[in-house]
């Protein structure tokens, strides 16, 4: 019965613009009402012919002149196309007529288009106090929203703090809520909150996920499997839980339990390429090379293009002593997503091991250039250059590395390595010493690199001090 009435409507509506339509062929004039000009007009947006609402609109003010809803269409339809100066003038006379919550929301959306964010915010704090239910959860979210453009996540997060003490049932806001507490890097501020929130609502699944994700991102994995595990007794189809719990798994080396919860989600979604590929990554670890490529190999037919099944490919290939084979995946990951710079430094470490070195330091040479802050290529690529025992040139090759990302320890306890291969002692202590004060960690990476390292007496003296047993 519904749908008999739903069809009638669509019916009705098409014969109202059909009407129009022919009214204008003939250039006549017909009369419409407002509800059925509305209707005609929402037909033409919904179809994205607008152009063809703006005439509807624009007839409408011949019938109804100066008629507010008639106004507002037109802003908002002209907002959609972005012209956004037209949309603002018209906004401003209708503001003055009468500032209700859509024309204020319209106002906002053109301001915050042209990244005006306190004016929107204004507007929507005035939408705001209107006081209408219906739009109030909405609103704060655009609020919030208009502060995180404007990187003020702190108001971002009172914001969304005060609109789910109204509304705690409001997923979208608990899940923004989330967002704002990592773009902050408060997980601890994050793990408290939703702790209170759960006291009061027990049962709120993504008050259970959200605490479960603050949990991973400070290593509290035992912690965050828990709250996964309340997430999903309380909503059993949540695939997202069932995705992080198993990265979890997956960070815990529990590599049989994370593909037990990936195949979980079988029975609420067909999977795609991405599960089929940490699937594989999963039996890559476990060195069952064989089901590695099975599932990476499944990624790939599920999506050709899914880059990170090609990288796991050439991974494993090159752990099954068949670098050469793996040269060709490699390749086509690049080629699938060229401004990837990790998939450059696997090829460049698979031309190495094949003692492909002049491609390797062709390939290096090329991707440094577009991707000058990141610290392992200048590591990889000074690297050729220090097995062949040219360490001057390492040296330089490092030394602009460290310009581009000055905060990186790696560059700098490699720099280390270089001078003392170039035979400049006392710089290489010096900066050695410098290094251990901000990273003392470090010096365990640059043991692994250089185990000559061991025969420096100040390195000796440092690890003592500074790393005791």
């Amino acid at each position: 019965m519904q749908m008999n009435e739903e069809s009638k409507d669509n019916r009705n509506t098409i014969d109202l613009v059909h009407r129009f339509e022919k009214m204008i062929s003939l250039n006549d004039s017909y009369y419409f009402d407002m509800d059925q000009l509305e209707e005609i007009v929402d037909y033409y947006c919904e179809t994205s012919q607008f152009q063809s609402a703006l005439r509807a609109i624009e007839y409408g003010y011949s019938l109804f002149p100066e008629n507010m809803t008639l106004m507002l269409r037109e802003s908002q339809i002209l907002t959609g196309m972005g012209h956004l100066t037209q949309a603002l003038k018209q906004l401003k006379r209708l503001e003055k007529m009468e500032a209700n919550e859509e024309v204020l929301l319209t106002l906002a959306s053109i301001y915050s288009q042209q990244r005006e964010h306190a004016k929107s915010i204004k507007l929507l704090q005035k939408a705001l106090s209107l006081g209408s239910s219906e739009f109030t959860d909405d609103i704060y979210l655009e609020i919030a929203l208009e502060y995180e453009n404007m990187q003020r996540f702190d108001k971002a997060q009172e914001t969304l703090q005060e609109a789910i003490q109204r509304s705690p049932q409001n997923e979208v806001l608990l899940y923004e809520l989330a967002y704002v507490f990592d773009m902050n890097e408060k997980s601890a501020e994050a793990i408290e909150f939703y702790q209170r929130f759960l006291e009061s609502f027990p049962f709120s699944f993504p008050g259970w996920y959200n605490l479960a994700n603050a949990y991973q991102k400070i290593n509290q994995f035992e912690e965050a499997l828990e709250c996964y595990d309340y997430s999903l007794a309380i909503q059993e189809d949540f695939t997202p839980a069932y995705y992080n719990k198993a990265h979890t798994l997956f960070k815990l080396e529990r590599y049989q339990d994370a593909v037990q919860v990936f195949e979980e989600t079988y029975a609420y979604e067909p999977p795609q390429a991405p599960v089929y590929c940490h699937i594989g990554e999963c039996f890559e670890k476990l060195n069952q090379f064989d089901k590695a490529l099975f599932y990476y190999r499944k990624s790939i037919q599920v999506d050709e293009f899914y880059a990170d099944s090609y990288l796991g490919i050439s991974i494993t290939m090159d752990l099954m002593n068949k670098t050469i084979d793996a040269i060709p995946f490699i390749e086509r990951a690049i080629e699938i997503e060229p401004e990837n710079p990790d998939y450059f430094l696997f090829q460049i470490e698979f031309l190495k091991k094949l003692n492909r070195i002049d491609e390797a330091e062709s390939i290096a040479e090329s991707v440094i250039a577009r991707f000058q802050e990141n610290e392992d290529l200048w590591l990889d690529y000074s690297d050729i250059f220090f097995h062949r025992g040219e360490y001057d040139r390492a040296l330089s090759i490092i030394q602009t590395g460290w310009q581009h990302c000055p905060q990186s320890n790696d560059l700098g306890f490699r720099q280390v390595v270089y001078l003392l291969s170039a035979g400049k002692n006392t710089d290489a202590e010096e900066l050695m010493f410098r290094m251990a004060m901000r990273h003392p960690q470090g010096l365990n990476d640059l043991e692994e690199y250089f185990p000559d390292i061991r025969q420096n007496l100040l390195y000796l003296e440092l690890r003592n001090q500074l790393l005791p047993e």
